[in-house]
């Protein structure tokens, strides 16, 4: 069976921001002080560097991602609901965004934490606002599999996704909207990503090998009836 790359853009996304993450470590805390943000920046600057272009590379494939499940998705809409599929596509725009968003920031940190006359008070704000900054994440993972959701739970052909992903997406995609869940919900829907991304390139690369199959044969068939001919 042969396996389609494209939708492992989703699984390589949820893998690069993982490492991204546990490269960076434990960074200070929202309310941490100017000192402790500086001396924190100034001894991670490597592990920061690798950090920030891991997440930048994530949010492009989360965009890749985001595009193809959208295209999957609009064949077994129906029209009344044909225009969800463009839900899924801007949520994916917006995680990409927030991404890059949120590495400018790391990179800002490391840039002015080596920089004397850059106050503590600044490296504070910058920091606070680092730390506190994942509304953008929330919310734009929660619209993708709200909108994923509804289009999987209303009509499931055999060449699509499972109907039971689409109520899982449902469930995850409302929970990211919920105070004090977001968080874990959020870990949920990189799990989500990850199944939906290997089920894509399965199921897109057994679809594509028996498209070929069937080319074949039909070149095939042609030929012996061009021979009987």
């Amino acid at each position: 069976m042969r396996i389609a790359l494209a939708p492992l853009t989703g699984l390589l996304a949820v893998v690069f921001t993982v490492v991204g993450f546990l490269l960076l470590g434990g960074t200070p805390g929202a309310d941490a002080s100017g000192g402790e943000v500086r001396s924190f920046y100034a001894g991670h600057e490597s592990q920061g560097a690798v950090s920030l272009y891991l997440l930048v590379l994530a949010g492009a494939l989360f965009a890749f991602f985001a595009a193809r499940l959208a295209r999957d998705l609009h064949g077994p809409t129906s029209s009344s609901g044909s225009w969800l599929h463009h839900v899924v596509f801007g949520a994916g725009l917006l995680i990409a965004v927030s991404f890059w968003t949120g590495a400018s920031m790391i990179l800002a940190l490391l840039d002015l934490s080596g920089e004397p006359g850059v106050s503590d008070g600044t490296l504070q704000s910058l920091n606070a606002l680092n730390e506190t900054f994942f509304v953008p994440f929330l919310g734009g993972m929660g619209m993708l599999l709200v909108a994923a959701g509804l289009v999987l739970v209303r009509r499931t052909p055999a060449d699509a996704l499972p109907r039971w992903l689409g109520w899982v997406a449902l469930v995850v995609g409302v929970l990211l909207f919920v105070p004090w869940v977001g968080f874990f919900a959020f870990l949920l829907a990189g799990l989500w990503v990850v199944t939906t991304s290997v089920l894509l390139a399965l199921r897109s690369g057994g679809a594509a090998s028996v498209d070929a199959q069937m080319n074949e044969s039909g070149v095939s068939s042609g030929h012996r009836r061009s021979e009987i001919d």
